[in-house]
């Protein structure tokens, strides 16, 4: 039986992940000179509130090796295998650590997969590679490789902003939205990048043009329709009731935490679907 582990971009709880049998390394975020690690000494709630009415803009950080180097010897010690599906290597520098840390330590019982996506992306890879973490590694490996080629993010955003301040997009690109009180909508690319694929002028329209970017008869309806928000849900509501679903593909809006929501804000609507093979 292979072991998950995943990092905090991954929008489950630590208690909804150790149901799945899965492992999550808190990241950390940092406002001014005060560090706190996500889900375990600052939940969403607390973030937003520190985001929206601090002075400080947060910085987000991967693990430590020495963290990295601790979690896969307790899991080389019980003689098990683990595949590690961190947030994409084009938005963090987690993966490329966990792989000097697996090289120089020589953890050969540790899988570390880029699963060039983050957010409720990533939870669907985590989620559906613990349902079959009774898989031999190597299909275990290429199952989610080939999920993750067929998944898709669609989203609007408030602002640019907080991707430039972060360092995630073009300055140039985020001015010309503010100037112009556009509202972004992005991606997440196959090569893992945070692309910016069109605009709308108005929260009302963009939430009207993520709702028809959606081809309902090219989704693998099997893994269901997953929302995300950031910290306010009304948008992802309204898109939900614009799309005219099917309730019960559609799976419950989930709260974008301190690690995304540091590069994208509150207000953001969108959705994750695989499409069909």
């Amino acid at each position: 039986m292979v072991k998950i582990l995943t990092d905090s971009s991954c929008t489950l709880t630590q208690d909804e992940a150790k149901k799945l049998g899965v492992d999550v390394i808190p990241l950390g975020i940092t406002f001014g000179s005060t560090g706190y690690k996500d889900g375990v000494d600052i939940d969403n709630e607390q973030f937003y509130k520190l985001l929206l009415e601090g002075k400080n803009y947060p910085h987000t950080s991967q693990p430590s090796p020495q963290e990295l180097e601790e979690i896969f010897t307790t899991a080389k010690n019980k003689g098990e295998t683990v595949l590690f599906l961190p947030l994409s290597s084009k938005i963090s520098g987690t993966y490329e650590c966990a792989m000097r840390v697996k090289e120089q330590g020589g953890f050969d019982n540790v899988y570390i997969y880029d699963s060039l996506c983050t957010t409720i992306m990533l939870e669907m890879l985590v989620e559906e590679a613990a349902k079959r973490c009774d898989l031999p590694i190597d299909e275990l490996i290429d199952f989610v490789d080939k999920l993750r080629k067929r998944a898709r993010l669609v989203a609007g955003i408030d602002t640019l902003s907080y991707l430039a301040k972060g360092g995630r997009l073009n300055t140039a690109t985020a001015a010309i939205g503010s100037f112009l009180q556009v509202k972004p909508l992005i991606t997440i690319s196959l090569q893992g990048t945070i692309d910016v694929v069109g605009k709308a002028l108005g929260a009302k329209a963009g939430i009207r043009t993520v709702a028809k970017q959606l081809d309902i008869s090219k989704v693998d309806l099997s893994y269901g329709i997953r929302f995300l928000h950031s910290y306010n849900k009304d948008n992802t509501l309204d898109l939900i009731s614009k799309m005219e679903l099917d309730p019960s593909v559609v799976i419950a809006p989930r709260d974008l935490g301190p690690i995304v929501g540091a590069h994208i804000g509150p207000n953001a609507y969108g959705y994750v679907y695989v499409t069909k093979e």
